[in-house]
C-alpha cells in the first residue's frame, strides 16, 4: 500500500499497505480473470509476496531511495560539492521477494512479474551499493566526479526499469489478491459468518476507495472524487450492519476468544469510520496531507484486520 503516486503502494502523500491474504486481510473488487487458487500454498505465497511489496514501498524502499538519487542530481553538481545518496533499504526487500519467489505454488502471471521484478531489484544493488560507497567515501573528489556523472544516466535508467517492474508486480498480485477475496467472500457467506463476511466487503472497499487517487490532480477530479463518495457511502451502510450484528453477538458469546473476535472486530469498525471521516476532510480539502491522513486510516484497519483472531 505509499514517494510518488503509483495505486496502492506509492500512495499520494503516505504508504499503503496491503493485508494480509488470509482470513481477515483488505482487498480490493476489481474485476478479473484471474481464477482463485484457494491452497494453502497459494495463500502462504501471496502473502510472502505482499510482504515483499509493502517492505518494498517502506520508509526506506525503493520510490524513497529513487526520489533521493534523482533530488541529488548528480548531472549538475560539483566535485566541490557535498554529495550524498541513499541505498535505503531494497537490499532486505529484494530478499524477501526472493524468499517469496521461491515458495511452492505456481501463481502464473503474479510469479512472473516477481521474477521482472527481482531482475530489476538486482541490477539496481549491482550498482547503486558501489555508487553508495564512492559518494558516501567522497571518492568523486578525487576523480572530480567522473565515475558519478559516467553512471548517472545508467542509475537513473536502473531505478526507472524498477520502479516499472514494481507497478506490473503490484498489478498482478492485485489481481490475484482480488480473486482470492472474491472466494473468501463466497465462502463466509455460505457459512454464515456475517461478522467476517461484513469485516472482509469493507475492508475491500476501503482498499478501493483509497486506490483511487493515484496523482496529485486526482484530489480535484470530480470523477474520482464521485467514485470515492460511492465507495464511502457503501462502507459507511456496511458499517452500521457491522455495528449491529457486533451487539447481537455479543449477547451470545461466551468463550474468551470469541469475545476477543468480536471486540476487535469492534476496532476495525471504528477505524474505517475514521478513514471514512478523513475521506470526507479530503473531499472539502483537496490536500496531501488529509489523503495521507485518509492512508494512514486505512494501513490501521489493516493492521487491526489483521489481528483478529
Amino acid at each position: 500500500m505509499q514517494a510518488g503516486m503509483v495505486r496502492r503502494g506509492l500512495a499520494l502523500a503516505g504508504l499503503l499497505v496491503l493485508g494480509a491474504c488470509g482470513p481477515t486481510g483488505g482487498a480490493g473488487n476489481e474485476a478479473t480473470a484471474v481464477a482463485a487458487d484457494s491452497s494453502p500454498a497459494a495463500a502462504a505465497k501471496i502473502s510472502a509476496y505482499t510482504d515483499a511489496y509493502n517492505a518494498l514501498l517502506d520508509t526506506y524502499g525503493l520510490p524513497v531511495t529513487v526520489q533521493t538519487y534523482k533530488e541529488a542530481n548528480i548531472a549538475r553538481r560539483s566535485p566541490a560539492d557535498d554529495i550524498s545518496i541513499s541505498q535505503g533499504w531494497i537490499e532486505n526487500a529484494e530478499g524477501k521477494l526472493k524468499a517469496a519467489r521461491a515458495l511452492p505454488g505456481s501463481l502464473g502471471a503474479l510469479d512472473a512479474a516477481a521474477a521482472k521484478l527481482d531482475d530489476a531489484l538486482t541490477k539496481v544493488l549491482a550498482r547503486l551499493e558501489p555508487l553508495y560507497a564512492y559518494y558516501n567515501a567522497k571518492s568523486y573528489r578525487q576523480d572530480g566526479l567522473e565515475r558519478g556523472r559516467r553512471e548517472d544516466a545508467q542509475m537513473i535508467a536502473e531505478f526507472d526499469a524498477a520502479i516499472t517492474a514494481l507497478n506490473d508486480f503490484n498489478t498482478a498480485l492485485l489481481h490475484q489478491r482480488h480473486a482470492r477475496v472474491e472466494s473468501e467472500l463466497a465462502a463466509l457467506k455460505q457459512r454464515g459468518d456475517t461478522l467476517g463476511y461484513t469485516n472482509k466487503l469493507a475492508m475491500q472497499q476501503a482498499e478501493d476507495l483509497v486506490g483511487l487517487f493515484k496523482k496529485p490532480a486526482d484530489l480535484n477530479d470530480p470523477a474520482v472524487l464521485g467514485k470515492a463518495d460511492t465507495l464511502a457511502a457503501s462502507i459507511e451502510a456496511l458499517l452500521s450492519e457491522q455495528q449491529k450484528s457486533i451487539a447481537s453477538a455479543r449477547t451470545k458469546a461466551v468463550e474468551p476468544v470469541e469475545k476477543s473476535r468480536i471486540g476487535m472486530y469492534g476496532v476495525v469498525a471504528d477505524l474505517l469510520g475514521s478513514m471514512v471521516g478523513q475521506y470526507r476532510q479530503l473531499k472539502q480539502s483537496h490536500s496531501a496531507s488529509d489523503m495521507q491522513s485518509t492512508v494512514d486510516a486505512y494501513n490501521r484497519a489493516v493492521s487491526a484486520a489483521n489481528g483478529i483472531p
